[in-house]
C-alpha cells in the first residue's frame, strides 16, 4: 500500500500493469492472511511500482531497484589526497543494512593505525593528519556498530609489501609496519563475521 500511495497507483491500475485481475491484487493486500504472489506477479508489480522485488516481499528495507543501486554504486566524486574524505563515511551510512564491498588502492583506511597515517601524511605538503585520523576513527566506529557487513578485497602483494618494507612501504619503519599488520589481524578477529578480508593474487 505504501508504494501504491507514493506512486499514486490504484488497485485497478496495478492489476492492469501486472496483467492480473483486480481481485488478485485485493487478495495480496488483505491485512489478514494475505496471499503471497508468485515470482512473475511479484516482479511485474515491483516494476509497475518502481521498487525492488525484495522490498515488495519484505526481504530488505531499501526500495531501490537493482538498476538504481548500481547507478549509485558507480557514481564518482572528486577527492583530494586525504583519508579524511567524509564522502566515504557518507556512503557507508547510506549503505546501512547492506553488505559493503570495498577494494582499496592500498591498505584500507578504515584499518590503518595512527602511526601508519602519520608516516603517509609526512610526505603530504598540507598535512591533515588530525582530520585523517578522526575520519578513520569514525569509520571504525561505524563498522563496530554492526549495521552493515563489510568485505574488503585486497591483493596479497599489498600485505607482502607492508610486511617486507618494499614498494610503497619501503620507507616505513619496521615497527610501524608490524603494528599495522597486527592491528588489521586483531580487528578481523574481533569483528568477524561482519568484517571479512579477502586476499587475491593480482598477477
Amino acid at each position: 500500500m505504501e508504494a501504491m500511495s507514493v506512486k499514486g497507483v490504484t488497485k485497478s491500475g496495478l492489476s492492469r500493469a501486472a496483467h492480473v485481475d483486480r481481485s488478485t491484487i485485493g487478495q495480496l493486500l488483505k491485512s489478514d492472511q494475505p496471499r503471497l504472489p508468485n515470482a512473475q506477479l511479484a516482479a511485474d508489480a515491483a516494476k509497475a511500482l518502481g521498487v525492488s522485488t525484495d522490498w515488495l516481499l519484505g526481504l530488505t528495507n531499501r526500495p531501490e531497484t537493482p538498476g538504481d543501486i548500481v547507478a549509485a554504486a558507480l557514481s564518482l566524486s572528486p577527492a583530494e589526497r586525504t583519508s579524511a574524505d567524509e564522502q566515504l563515511l557518507e556512503w557507508h551510512h547510506e549503505a546501512a543494512g547492506y553488505k559493503v564491498r570495498h577494494v582499496p588502492a592500498t591498505l584500507p583506511d578504515i584499518l590503518k593505525t595512527k602511526r601508519m597515517l602519520n608516516w603517509e601524511y609526512a610526505a603530504v605538503r598540507e598535512r591533515r593528519l588530525p582530520e585523517a585520523y578522526s575520519a578513520m576513527q569514525d569509520q571504525l566506529e561505524w563498522l563496530s556498530s554492526g549495521v552493515s557487513d563489510y568485505e574488503i578485497a585486497l591483493p596479497i602483494h599489498e600485505i607482502e609489501a607492508c610486511a617486507a618494507g618494499t614498494s610503497y612501504y619501503k620507507d616505513a619503519g619496521k615497527d610501524v609496519r608490524e603494528e599495522q599488520l597486527h592491528f588489521i589481524a586483531d580487528q578481523c578477529e574481533q569483528m568477524f563475521p561482519r568484517l571479512r578480508i579477502f586476499l587475491f593474487d593480482a598477477h
